[in-house]
């Protein structure tokens, strides 16, 4: 034990003697805070939360000061807390520009964007959407209301098997805001089109719930990009392939967007605003000058 205790008093002797400082190491933190969100009095955190093997929970947290006062882990966990930013696409299933954070490479890859709004005048929320997978990509999306202290999962859609695709696009004035979903379904059959279904969710204060709308609707237009029509979905899909500045279009069902169109499939896609259909439209002609690409407001006939 004496020459234990001379050996730490050497050793510490020579780390002054040389101008060194020993300091503590701090502890690894238990959780890492992502992105905080502030309404009001209350607090969202997303996090990850301490891993468990390979396993970490992500986590929305509700917190008045800095008590956390309930929690909601979200479908996808990370592989890891180490995660970087980067920028949301349509792609991911959220709204371009929105801050994604990104976890793990290829099969554990996930990455996790939120954003607050506000579904009434004195109800905030917070939409949260995950994309994960490398092959076959999957997301889900999560709108979480704080309400008498707990944090209630008002609304929330997870991709089924098969090859699906979603996305949520936040519209509406600062004071209120709505959330418009996109579910689509890429048929792998040659010969059929593709399905693309678009839904408003609104906040109903009297009822505290969302209602869901299907769109469009006469007061609520859907815009189309048209890239134009063929007679078959055999003969879209194969122009859609022949061109990369057509892939991210779908194979849309003619006769239901277009009526009275002569052919049975066009190749285009939905938009919720004038102006995201407008943009896409000219990111189409910069890519592929000469297209034909129009926008259409749709509404019911």
């Amino acid at each position: 034990m004496l020459a234990t205790r001379r050996c730490i008093v050497v050793t510490l002797f020579i780390c002054l003697a040389a101008g060194l400082v020993l300091v503590p190491v701090p502890a690894a933190s238990a959780d890492r805070v992502l992105q905080t969100f502030r309404t009001g009095p209350l607090v969202l955190d997303l996090a990850i939360a301490e891993c468990r093997s390979s396993e970490c929970p992500i986590e929305v947290r509700l917190r008045r000061d800095r008590r956390v006062i309930d929690r909601v882990t979200l479908p996808f966990s990370a592989s890891s807390q180490r995660a970087s930013a980067e920028a949301a696409n349509w792609l991911s299933g959220a709204d371009a520009g929105r801050k994604a954070w990104a976890i793990g490479e290829e099969n554990n890859y996930v990455a996790t964007a939120a954003g607050l709004l506000r579904i009434a005048p004195h109800t905030p929320a917070l939409l949260v959407s995950q994309l994960a997978g490398f092959e076959h990509l999957k997301r889900n999306h999560l709108l979480l209301v704080p309400r008498a202290g707990k944090l209630v999962a008002a609304w929330k859609a997870e991709e089924g098997a098969g090859p699906t695709w979603s996305a949520t696009q936040i519209v509406g004035s600062p004071d209120r805001q709505e959330i418009v979903y996109f579910n689509g379904f890429f048929d792998p059959t040659e010969d059929a089109v593709e399905r693309l279904d678009v839904v408003r969710l609104n906040w109903s204060s009297a009822a505290a719930r969302i209602r869901a709308t299907t769109l469009p609707t006469r007061t609520t237009p859907l815009y189309l990009l048209d890239l134009g029509i063929h007679d078959t979905a055999e003969q879209a899909r194969q122009t859609r392939a022949e061109n990369n500045c057509l892939s991210s279009l779908w194979i849309l069902d003619a006769g239901r967007f277009r009526a009275g169109a002569d052919g049975k499939a066009l190749i285009g896609t939905l938009y919720a605003t004038r102006a995201a259909a407008d943009q896409a439209a000219r990111s189409v002609r910069r890519c592929l000058p000469g297209a034909h690409a129009r926008v259409i407001a749709i509404t019911p006939p």
